[in-house]
């Protein structure tokens, strides 16, 4: 018993304890101070193909309507600029909240972590495995940007331009060009932002 000390548990017991505890305080507060806001971003570069995306996007329907309608550019300019602003802005929000959904199922599915975790992990790693591994697991997130990319981008082109076509010579064939042209456009533009 000479061991014990107060409390009924000897000294070297308690300074097991102690050490046993000290790395995992230290743990816990790199995890409750990680930052999570890298894991919600998209990549810059996806950022830049939405906004071409959407650009050449908006110019179907006004190529459509300049060709096929001949609605003069020139004499109609408020409604191609009205037009054309709506849905680019609209089209770039709905083929980012795409590309976020399809990223977040995609890395759920195949059990892929996030670049936060990975991160904090590679800092507290000594081991090559552990390392290998971790590269590995940024190889596969950007595999996975590059599918939702794509994927975003199909999906929301298609949808706007079957809804395109369909507003323009069915629903709204009846209205004049330039109605035809800004009402096609901006319910095109809000359909491939709300169905996905």
């Amino acid at each position: 018993f000479t061991g014990i000390g107060r409390g009924g548990i000897s000294t070297r017991a308690r300074e097991r304890t102690a050490a046993r505890m000290a790395p995992k305080t230290s743990k816990k507060e790199d995890w409750e101070t990680l930052n999570t806001d890298a894991d919600a971003r998209l990549p810059a570069a996806h950022s830049i193909a939405f906004l071409v995306n959407s650009v050449l996007l908006a110019g179907a329907p006004a190529y459509l309507f300049a060709t096929i309608f001949d609605l003069s550019p020139e004499d109609n300019m408020p409604v191609y600029g009205g037009a054309g602003a709506v849905t680019v802005i609209v089209v770039f929000m709905a083929l980012q909240s795409r590309a976020k959904g399809i990223r977040t199922k995609l890395l759920r599915s195949r059990g892929v972590e996030l670049e936060s975790t990975s991160a904090l992990k590679l800092k507290d790693a000594g081991d090559e495995r552990v390392k290998a591994k971790l590269k590995e697991a940024d190889k596969q997130r950007s595999n996975i940007n590059a599918e939702a990319l794509s994927l975003s981008m199909a999906h929301t082109n298609a949808l706007f331009l079957f809804v395109a076509v369909l507003f323009s010579f069915w629903i709204m064939r009846a209205s004049s060009a330039p109605v035809n042209l800004f009402a096609s456009s901006v319910a095109a533009s809000v359909a491939a932002f709300l169905i996905g």
